[in-house]
């Protein structure tokens, strides 16, 4: 029998609403640099059982396009990083990833930029404020990943056990589980 039309509606409306949700908590947490506001939203969700899985996985999903947003900001902050460094002619070697921005040290970026011409005292004091501001953004952003990601791992937690627990009182009541128990684990 075919489905409702108003039930994918509000099926959709109420994802919809989940993630927006989901989004102004997540928002919260990273300007708070702190995940509790998620782990009570999680708990509320975790205490109505079950049926709260939908829910969970569409804060999962929330969570993951955060992410890829954060890294997509990562990227694009280093790029202009680049790009601000081409007006003064320069061009570190190795400064492929912002990863590689980890291993430069002031003294030896001094040096490079001396090397690559760059010899006026305001030039020089721009371009090392100018990787000092990428390196404390791309800092944040990194904070904020791994903000994420514990998050994201304890919502896997909490699905697991939900779908743990949602297996067994579906398998106690006669399923396929039911014919298991008694099997050694």
């Amino acid at each position: 029998m075919a489905e409702h039309p108003l039930v994918a509606v509000y099926a959709y409306v109420e994802r919809a609403y989940l993630r927006l949700q989901a989004s102004d908590v997540l928002t919260h947490c990273l300007e708070q640099e702190n995940a509790d506001p998620m782990q009570k939203l999680v708990e509320e969700l975790v205490l109505a059982g079950p049926q709260s899985l939908s829910a969970l996985r569409e804060i999962l999903a929330e969570v993951a396009t955060r992410k890829a947003q954060l890294k997509d900001d990562q990227h694009q902050v280093f790029l202009k990083m680049k790009d601000d460094l081409k007006r003064y002619k320069v061009n570190i070697p190795g400064l492929h990833t912002p990863d590689s921005l980890a291993r430069l040290t002031p003294v030896g970026v001094l040096s490079l930029l001396r090397q690559q011409g760059v010899k006026k005292e305001h030039d020089l004091l721009t371009c090392l404020q100018l990787l000092q501001d990428t390196l404390d953004l791309i800092d944040k952003v990194v904070e904020h990943l791994g903000l994420l990601e514990e998050i994201e791992i304890c919502l896997q937690d909490w699905m697991w056990g939900l779908m743990y627990q949602s297996t067994r009182q579906g398998g106690l009541e006669g399923g396929y589980l039911t014919a298991q128990k008694n099997w050694p684990i």
